[in-house]
C-alpha cells in the first residue's frame, strides 16, 4: 500500500473515491480490488460484509504544464493559421485570447 492514502470510517465514504489497497474479508477473500472506484453500492456491501474503514487515495492536484508544452499545444492548435496574414484577423484575435487565458497572462479591460 502507498503512503498516499487516507483510513477513512465507513459513514465518510461517499461515491467515486478510489480505493489505495484490496479490501479483505474475515477469510482473506477480495471484497473489493485495489484501485476501485467506489459506488453507492459497493460502500453499502462493505458494511453488510462487516468493514468499518477503507483506505482512500488522495487527490492530488493536476501538475501545471510547463509554458513550452502549452506552445507547443497552441502552434498545433493553430498551425494551419499564419500569423503574418492581415485577413485572417478574427483567428488571430482567437489566438491571441487563447493564448493569454493559456498562459495566464493578465489581459486589459
Amino acid at each position: 500500500m502507498s503512503d498516499s492514502y487516507d483510513m477513512l470510517p465507513l459513514a465518510q465514504l461517499f461515491s467515486g473515491m478510489v480505493l489505495a489497497d484490496a479490501l479483505l474479508d474475515a477469510h482473506g477473500n477480495v471484497l473489493l480490488a485495489e484501485g476501485t472506484v467506489l459506488s453507492e453500492a459497493s460502500i453499502h456491501s462493505l458494511a453488510r460484509h462487516g468493514v468499518g474503514a477503507a483506505p482512500i487515495m488522495r487527490a492530488h492536484p493536476p501538475a501545471a504544464p510547463s509554458p513550452a508544452s502549452i506552445q507547443q499545444r497552441l502552434d498545433h492548435l493553430f498551425r494551419h493559421h499564419d500569423p503574418d496574414s492581415q485577413e485572417d484577423w478574427a483567428r488571430g484575435l482567437l489566438r491571441h485570447y487563447v493564448e493569454d487565458y493559456r498562459h495566464r497572462r493578465e489581459v486589459a479591460p
